[in-house]
């Protein structure tokens, strides 16, 4: 494997460490901001039982921090070295057990389901961790197609915000599994968008079944975030049309305007992996054995794209790892599997090897 391809991994796993950690760190802030109010309970509990000691029984001279250790050990329903004279601090051994042990067992059930059932504290957490994202995508929708658009970004190492409507997706667990921000609800509230941090968002993708919510959720992203790339599903392709001129919307593709290339390309040449329309004309990938005497055997990568008009994409050779955009000057062998691109003409004409004069 290519030095910056190992570089490249080892960078995107150290920013999916780093998120992660701070995912983790987020939640611990969150689980600080429930329990701030017991802490600050025993804390006033520890004081007053020292200032109370300290103030009730001069004579002894207890240090301050004596007489909180006293306080503890009472919370804890210890007993103390010497029963005091005192009224109120015979009323208070018996009432710091009660309130101690009852803060305690209170909080450690639920410290226990907290950390067990993250999802009482869901929205929270998510909200304190998607304000802390810049540049990130945020992917609207949860089906088949966010599902895969998000798949796709984390294995870039790109921080993802995640809104879907149905908490029972079921995808749902593998987005939460990867410590990415989850906001449930319906996009079209402005408030989801805003605890998403669309305002910081590079991109928002939009791909909900739905074309009408799909349209005014981009225009709320938009209103939040003028400057925000939007990439919006939409199931008519004469509306597509219409949202990407009138609402300056670079990117509206339909799943007709996606899917079709691919089955137009598939019907010709059954080797086809994906194909795209550019420019009104169709340009496929394919996958290609080289064959001896086929029509690139011995030709460089650039011979190829000047004879032909077809780029190679990757070139497989062997037990070899596979090269991605080889260099120019790499003679195709026979027995290389190739990924090629370019028009429909100039492959098919590749295929037609007996009909085209090899350059001299």
């Amino acid at each position: 494997m290519p030095a910056s391809r190992i570089d490249d991994i080892v960078r995107i796993h150290r920013r999916r460490i780093g998120s992660r950690l701070w995912a983790e760190w987020c939640f611990v802030r969150v689980c600080y901001r429930h329990f701030r109010v017991r802490f600050l309970l025993m804390l006033i509990v520890l004081l007053g039982g020292a200032f109370l000691f300290r103030a009730l029984e001069p004579d002894k001279e207890h240090s301050f921090l004596r007489a909180m250790h006293m306080t503890f050990l009472l919370i804890w329903g210890e007993a103390i070295d010497d029963f005091p004279d005192a009224l109120p601090l015979q009323i208070l051994l018996f009432a710091i057990p009660v309130l101690g042990i009852t803060l305690i067992i209170e909080g450690i059930l639920d410290f226990a389901l907290t950390l067990r059932d993250r999802q009482r504290f869901e929205r929270s957490w998510c909200t304190m961790l998607a304000a802390s994202f810049r540049r990130h995508v945020v992917v609207v929708g949860l089906g088949r197609l966010g599902y895969r658009t998000f798949l796709t970004l984390r294995r870039l190492g790109e921080p993802v915000v995640v809104i879907e409507r149905d908490p029972n997706n079921q995808f749902l667990e593998d987005v939460r599994r990867d410590g990415t921000p989850v906001f449930i609800g319906d996009a079209r509230r402005e408030a989801l968008l805003i605890d998403a941090n669309v305002r910081a968002a590079r991109s928002v993708v939009i791909a909900t079944n739905d074309d009408l919510a799909n349209l005014e959720i981009a225009l709320d992203a938009r209103k939040l975030h003028p400057d925000v790339h939007i990439v919006l599903r939409l199931f008519d392709q004469n509306m597509a049309d219409k949202v990407r001129g009138g609402f300056s919307i670079p990117m509206a593709m339909s799943q007709s305007a996606i899917s079709a290339p691919t089955f137009a390309t598939s019907a010709l040449l059954p080797d086809t992996v994906n194909s795209v329309i550019v420019d009104g004309e169709l340009i496929a990938m394919l996958a290609h054995e080289v064959a001896s005497g086929d029509a690139v055997e011995g030709m460089t990568v650039d011979a190829v794209r000047r004879e032909f008009g077809i780029g190679v994409v990757r070139v497989a050779r062997g037990d070899d790892p596979p090269r991605l955009m080889p260099e120019p000057s790499l003679t195709l062998r026979a027995g290389d599997t190739c990924l090629l691109q370019g028009p429909i003409p100039a492959l098919e004409r590749l295929r037609r090897p007996a009909s085209v004069p090899r350059a001299t």
